[in-house]
């Protein structure tokens, strides 16, 4: 409960723009021809799919003993969530090409920042990672004395 509540709200949040997304492209009068909605649509659907596997212990709870090292559902779970990467992937490329025009002329040409933004974030990473384990390694310490 306390990881699924956390993450379930989490992708609410990120996902909301996609979710608006194919409701503006599917609630319009013409049918939606726009390819990258219908990955976004695949992405949603493997993402609930995994979800579901990540919280219940299916297949496990129907063929006990026989899901003991293959078609366990926390591995159902990996394979659904490579599968919404994969086509979330493939619908962000779609919207890049289709859509650069657009994007340039609102933004310019910007990649080097965010290259940029990319080493910015990887740095504050890993000093987060030592800073945490510098404070473990102490908590550790001084829980031995």
């Amino acid at each position: 409960l306390f990881q699924v509540v956390p993450s379930g709200l989490a992708y609410c949040l990120d996902i909301s723009p996609v979710l608006h997304r194919i409701y503006r492209c599917y609630s319009s009068e013409h049918w939606c021809a726009d390819q990258a909605v219908v990955y976004h649509c695949y992405q949603v659907l493997f993402f609930l799919i995994s979800a579901y596997f990540f919280s219940y212990p299916h297949p496990e709870r129907w063929f006990p003993g026989r899901c003991d090292f293959i078609g366990q559902g926390h591995q159902i779970f990996h394979v659904f969530l490579v599968l919404c990467t994969l086509v979330q992937i493939e619908a962000v490329r779609l919207d890049y090409t289709e859509r650069r025009r657009l994007y340039e002329h609102l933004h310019g040409d910007l990649a080097h920042d965010a290259v940029a933004l990319f080493i910015f974030t990887a740095c504050c990473s890993a000093l987060t990672a030592f800073y945490v384990r510098k404070r473990v390694k102490a908590y550790l310490e001084d829980k031995q004395e």
